[in-house]
């Protein structure tokens, strides 16, 4: 089915879109289609035959991403090696955010401890010593609520895992910062930050 665009917030929607849109329904699925609109009188969808079809703007974003290497230049505290901010509004109930990081370090025995962080809160913690890269896929998805998520994914697909998922009160009603940092324990070591994407996937 095609996709109407549209903000998450409700705006005009072109004739040529509603058309396209409306001709889809009554051909493929002979639905008798008709808008729908909410209690602000915003056109949110097209219905037809017992069935609706919600309009999105985009139903997955690139929130934050780079590709530009930062390497510490402490020892034994945390350093932001990366920040962005997700605006207020932006994220929805259901939304979904998928966060794929590069970290790249010396082979040693000393520790280079890698965390991501949203709103200050950590969502990603591990030491590592004797590796050269740790590059893991972390899904957060909001729980039919801005302020409740579930970790999804924190590190890779698992089966019969014996681990229970982290949960978070991560409020995305305000605006919130998202800081991928590094800390190493030796000066003689190096830690970068070589790249990160983050994507949002629209919730029903």
């Amino acid at each position: 089915m095609p996709i109407i665009k549209r903000s998450q917030k409700g705006v005009k929607l072109e004739k040529e879109e509603l058309d396209g849109n409306f001709d889809y329904i009554e051909t493929e699925l002979n639905n008798s289609p008709r808008l729908a609109k909410n209690a602000s009188n915003e056109i949110i969808g097209i219905t037809g035959g017992g069935e609706s079809f919600p309009i999105v703007e985009m139903p997955v974003e690139v929130l934050g991403s780079s590709a530009v290497a930062a390497s510490c230049s402490l020892t034994a505290q945390d350093e932001v090696l990366h920040s962005f901010s997700i605006p207020a509004g932006r994220i929805g109930v259901n939304s979904v955010i998928k966060i794929e990081p590069l970290w790249t370090y010396t082979n040693s025995a000393n520790s280079k401890i890698l965390k991501i962080k949203i709103a200050g809160i950590t969502v990603y913690n591990v030491t590592r010593t004797a590796s050269v890269k740790e590059a893991p896929l972390i899904v957060l998805a909001n729980r039919n609520s801005l302020s409740s998520q579930i970790q999804v994914l924190d590190s890779s697909y698992v089966i019969g895992s014996g681990t229970t998922p982290l949960t978070f009160s991560i409020n995305f009603v305000n605006s919130v910062t998202v800081d991928f940092t590094g800390q190493r324990a030796n000066a003689s070591d190096t830690l970068k930050l070589e790249y990160y994407l983050v994507t949002h996937f629209v919730g029903a």
